[in-house]
């Protein structure tokens, strides 16, 4: 007889009440999918890249190994405190000493983790990496969706609310569709599909493979609602003003080459940064 290990959801945690309250996400998220998660820490002793003011004086107030036990003990009761919220929870940990976007890499492939959660950008060292280039290699992870968790309670008032999803029309949006239409699905919540154009945008409608395509993937869950909405605004406008009624935010990212990706990656960098909501950054794998 062959049993399955459930997947893993691995939420980063850097000691931050923003990384908390994304480890907290993480946990409820783990739980409705019968998941277990694993919440990561990183020790970067580079300074200041580290982040952390401890580190340039560990040589004078007991050396790394006392830092390494303080983060060993601090992740410890963290996952005893998501055990009383979460009593059927599988919740693991790990420490690593690597920089934060290697460690976040390095224990997600090995553990094949199904999401990665994370706090908002600017509030510490694992934050940091979504506007580095670690992000576009954990975004494009086939099956690994990267997950922002933005607003100050993020799991509060959320029950009943759609996820809202920005349609790209010159790329694959198979991956943030999928994604987005099962974390409906989970949540028994409707999706909102905004495919928003500008003057920047050649024929402004939808085009004949993206009708298919949403064809396609809509016709795959017919239990869940759904609404295609269709607006002349900036695409980064549009989704933040309809973020501020959603559940979570979902938008595709696509590797390009360095120039395109300054030009047309503003919509993913601004929406991680402003939006109210979580918000979900899908790679394409394209």
């Amino acid at each position: 007889m062959t049993t399955t290990k459930p997947a893993v959801i691995v939420a980063g945690y850097d000691g931050t009440q923003e990384s908390l309250r994304a480890v907290f996400w993480a946990a409820a998220e783990a739980d409705r999918r019968q998941n277990a998660l694993l919440v990561a820490r990183a020790l970067d002793w580079n300074w200041p890249s580290a982040g952390y003011p401890d580190v340039a004086l560990a040589p004078l107030c007991g050396g790394t190994e006392r830092l390494r036990r303080e983060a060993e003990i601090e992740i410890g009761e963290l996952a005893h405190e998501i055990g009383h919220s979460h009593p059927d929870l599988d919740v693991r940990t790990v420490l690593l000493e690597d920089l934060p976007g290697h460690a976040l890499q390095r224990i997600s492939t090995r553990s094949e983790a199904a999401m990665l959660v994370i706090g908002p950008p600017g509030t510490g060292p694992f934050a940091r990496v979504v506007f580095g280039s670690t992000t576009a290699d954990l975004a494009q992870a086939p099956g690994r969706p990267l997950v922002v968790v933005r607003g100050d309670e993020p799991g509060a008032g959320a029950v009943g609310r759609p996820v809202v999803v920005g349609l790209d029309p010159v790329a694959d949006n198979s991956a943030a569709l999928a994604f987005a239409m099962d974390f409906a699905r989970k949540h028994e919540v409707r999706v909102h599909l905004v495919h928003a154009t500008t003057n920047r945008i050649r024929g402004g409608g939808p085009s004949e493979a993206m009708v298919a395509e949403l064809a396609d993937w809509l016709s795959a869950y017919p239990d869940v609602p759904f609404e295609h909405e269709i607006v002349r605004d900036l695409p980064e406008r549009a989704l933040l003003d309809r973020a501020r009624h959603a559940a979570l935010l979902v938008v595709g990212y696509r590797r390009r080459n360095r120039f395109v990706r300054l030009l047309c990656g503003s919509v993913s960098r601004t929406v991680l940064h402003y939006a109210p909501c979580p918000v979900s950054v899908v790679g394409a794998g394209t």
